[in-house]
């Protein structure tokens, strides 16, 4: 799961900056130094985080938390910088916590944010977890992985993994979504 994560988030990467090279009009025509200049440039993915998100650096495997409580701006710009520009912005006020805020992301990533900023996120696609959860599970993979408590509720069945939470689709069988953190599920 983890390498599906990786390459979805790959294709979701901006397009390389085809600037002219000094003296030429054509971009084809950079020295070769100058293109492996860009191709070097760290390739981040986002992984699931209990605290907020983490951004692993493709190539060195090192990691950097953008932390709840993060201001909305910054998330913003971060995630955008990865993952493109949001497909959908909105505002809800009738939510359990109070009003938010939220940015949905192509890769089916959903940031929330309320006054004191980055406050949650959800996640219905393949992003994953360090250790691999990922929305694309399903109950086979959730037991395998030790996941074997399921929660009837309102919404379906849910579970928990640490501080990670689930919600399963209406048979039962395929996780629908990871969250953490502030939403607004209707229960």
């Amino acid at each position: 799961m983890p390498m599906l994560a990786a390459l979805a988030l790959a294709a979701c990467q901006p397009a390389a900056d085809e600037t002219q090279a000094p003296g030429g009009n054509d971009p084809s025509s950079q020295s070769a130094e100058g293109a492996q200049v860009a191709s070097d440039a760290p390739i981040q993915l986002i992984a699931l985080d209990p605290e907020g998100l983490r951004l692993v650096d493709e190539a060195t495997g090192s990691t950097r938390l953008v932390p709840f409580g993060s201001p909305e701006d910054e998330v913003l710009t971060t995630l955008t910088a990865i993952a493109g520009v949001p497909i959908e912005r909105g505002e809800m006020d009738e939510c359990g916590p109070g009003p938010l805020t939220f940015a949905e992301f192509t890769n089916g990533l959903r940031l929330w944010f309320s006054q004191t900023g980055f406050s949650g996120w959800e996640s219905t696609g393949e992003l994953t977890t360090m250790d691999g959860l990922s929305a694309a599970a399903n109950r086979a993979e959730l037991e395998a992985a030790g996941i074997t408590e399921f929660t009837r509720d309102t919404l379906e069945d849910e579970f928990q993994s640490g501080d990670i939470y689930g919600m399963m689709e209406p048979e039962g069988q395929e996780v629908a979504v990871l969250y953490v953190g502030d939403n607004c599920f209707m229960r």
